[in-house]
């Protein structure tokens, strides 16, 4: 796969999870599923074509499914950002 083609692929990625925080903070729960489940569509098209877009379209996977179990915090890019302090203080 070309760098760039690699890049629309990530893009495309990075869209659907965006579209996915979006209907998250909208209360869009079967829409916010869609986007998880194309995601995981996504991530099966580039299962053994791609190991670096497979690992990282189910690291998108992973964080909203953590997202979504967890309970204190309704904006997405918040915790996000908590959680890559904590992955920071545990590494150091």
């Amino acid at each position: 796969m070309t760098p760039a083609l690699r890049q629309r692929k990530q893009q495309s990625i990075q869209s659907v999870v965006s579209v996915a925080v979006h209907l998250h903070k909208a209360g869009e729960w079967d829409a916010y599923c869609d986007s998880i489940t194309k995601l995981l569509g996504m991530a099966d098209a580039f299962n053994e074509l791609d190991d670096d877009l497979f690992n990282y379209t189910m690291d998108c996977v992973n964080a909203l499914s953590r997202f979504t179990l967890q309970h204190t915090v309704v904006d997405f890019e918040a915790w996000a950002l908590g959680q890559a302090c904590q992955a920071l203080r545990a590494a150091a």
